[in-house]
């Protein structure tokens, strides 16, 4: 292979996506960062990451391109994750779908492809936003002329394409106000650009390299603030599932309807019998009792995304997987009426669930999401009436539902708790066997309910965000999602959460999970200043130990 090839088989496109994929690696942090809060917790370029790498680890070594495609395609479906990979697999989705058949494409036929990929891409969202990745996409293939491209080589049409998306990505801001407010470019078009900036570069030389820097790099953005694709319409539970249909029969459109009745953000996609969906919604348990009665689940999950690099040495992961298959041998002889399955990070955190009730805890959150296998495996371990789950983050609800659907919704109930301490307090309301799986579920919601998180971080780079503005190492104090105060002294941080923390006379219960770099001189600080400042609450103090979060603050009345 060389810059003169005309075509495009499946060994030249293995090479592009190899490399596509190096390239979004090297950038997946700045991906990131592209975030609404300046804080470690940003997922689009990781989303984007697993889902490829699922694509990559199902593709087929064959220089037949329909077949490389078609099973890149598949994997990338089954390892989507967020919005902004499952919009990332249906692009491919339809580029496959158009190269069905052919052992290798010219640029014409590739054009073709690429215009398929946006449309299904489109199709794939309820209510597509430009602005995002969508138009990138759309607009890189319209940006051709359409004619004369029969005998053009593979790398300048690549290069066309490259200057096509960049321009696209460049007009997003004027797209999408909330980037133009910020001054910024879109997260998962961004991520698109890098991605096709490595991919060209095989095209290039035709072979796999990572020393390929082509002259196409857009100029850093402006992370003085930042945008999230994923949170365009955040809204309640972020639910994703794929499912195995009853009837092989096409029922997107019905399902879309009913998705649309449920919730926000909605993106369905059905090829043959397999279904996935992703919506934002207050009801997450609904909508995987309504997918559960339409087939099997194959995958569930709620999640940020995980980086899932590990720097244990063998000795270690042998010793590790022994144990888990120890535990897992002792879960599975035990017969549950109602077993629970929580996810959270920090050895204390993990402990504190466990010695709640919990018979598995998995080890996920902030920027480590749990993928819908590793839920679909913690269900074949319980031998359970009824599986409560607590995701204790958004962003992997989605990831326990398509889990559910694909295990069995009728034996599966999602919890939608977006934090540990919601989780904690929701273990905390009384549970027991001896009644309904219904009745407990209900009981956990009323615990959840009420429950405000207070979050504590360190800026990672000077911002200004909804009007307050803070500096690199910075404590930032969130009360919810929103920032509400920045102080240098992280004690200080919560202070200051805490003198705005709504209706604070009408809490009565205060629960702080310290983080693994907090020291235990200031969690005796922080105690005997509430209790001073707020004597009418009841303190609780767990060493979680968590990442990102230096303090994570449950509060409740």
């Amino acid at each position: 292979m060389n810059s003169n090839e005309i075509t495009i088989d499946g060994k030249l496109m293995a090479a592009c996506v190899k490399a596509g994929a190096a390239r979004l690696e090297k950038n997946e942090a700045l991906i990131n960062q592209l975030n609404v809060f300046p804080v470690p917790d940003g997922d689009t370029g990781s989303n984007m990451l697993t889902t490829l790498r699922g694509g990559l680890s199902a593709a087929k070594n064959t220089e037949n391109l329909s077949e490389y495609m078609s099973s890149l395609a598949t994997g990338m479906l089954f390892g989507a994750r967020g919005n902004s990979g499952v919009i990332f697999s249906q692009i491919f989705s339809g580029i496959a779908e158009e190269l069905k058949g052919k052992d290798k494409a010219d640029c014409s036929e590739m054009l073709k492809a690429l215009e398929n990929g946006a449309k299904v891409a489109y199709q794939s969202v309820v209510t597509p936003t430009e602005g995002t990745i969508l138009t990138v996409a759309r607009e890189g293939a319209e940006g051709f002329s359409g004619e004369g491209l029969e005998d053009i080589n593979v790398w300048d049409f690549f290069k066309i394409y490259i200057e096509n998306i960049k321009e696209a990505l460049e007009k997003t801001p004027d797209l999408l106000p909330i980037l133009k407010s910020a001054g910024v470019v879109d997260s998962g078009g961004y991520g698109f650009v890098k991605f096709f900036e490595g991919f060209t570069s095989a095209a290039l030389d035709g072979s796999f390299s990572e020393a390929e820097d082509v002259n196409v790099n857009l100029p850093l953005p402006n992370l003085s603030k930042w945008h999230d694709d994923s949170d365009e319409e955040a809204f309640g539970f972020c639910t994703e599932c794929i499912v195995t249909l009853n009837e092989d029969k096409n029922i997107r459109e019905e399902t879309v309807e009913y998705l649309t009745s449920m919730g926000k953000s909605v993106v369905c996609v059905q090829s043959g019998n397999i279904l996935k969906l992703h919506v934002h919604t207050l009801e997450p348990l609904k909508v995987l009792g309504h997918m559960q009665e339409l087939g099997v689940f194959y995958n569930v999950k709620i999640e940020n995304m995980d980086n899932q690099v590990s720097n244990n040495t063998e000795s270690v992961d042998s010793v590790s997987q022994t144990m888990k298959e120890k535990h897992d041998e002792q879960v599975r002889e035990i017969h549950h009426g109602i077993a629970y399955i929580a996810v959270a990070n920090g050895d204390g955190v993990i402990k504190a669930f466990k010695d709640f009730g919990c018979e598995i805890v998995l080890n996920g959150g902030q920027t480590m999401n749990t993928s819908v296998e590793e839920f679909v495996e913690a269900f074949k371990q319980l031998d359970a009436e009824t599986i409560i789950v607590m995701p204790n983050n958004s962003n992997i609800e989605a990831a326990a539902k398509q889990a559910a659907k694909i295990f069995g919704e009728d034996r599966v109930m999602i919890l939608p708790t977006k934090s540990i301490a919601e989780g904690y307090f929701a273990m905390s309301m009384g549970i027991t066997d001896r009644f309904e799986a219904d009745e407990v579920y209900n009981q956990m919601k009323q615990g959840m309910d009420g429950v405000d998180t207070i979050w504590i971080s360190k800026a990672i780079r000077d911002a200004n965000v909804d009007g307050i503005s803070c500096r690199e190492g910075d404590y930032l104090a969130l009360y919810g999602k929103q920032i509400v105060a920045t102080d240098p002294d992280r004690l200080e941080a919560v202070k200051k959460v805490l003198e705005q923390t709504p209706d604070i006379e009408d809490k009565y219960v205060l629960l702080v999970f310290k983080g693994k770099d907090v020291t235990d001189e200031e969690c005796d600080e922080l105690t005997e200043f509430i209790e001073d400042t707020y004597d009418w609450l009841d303190v609780g103090i767990i060493d979680g130990g968590q990442e990102v979060y230096d303090f994570v603050i449950g509060i409740t009345g």
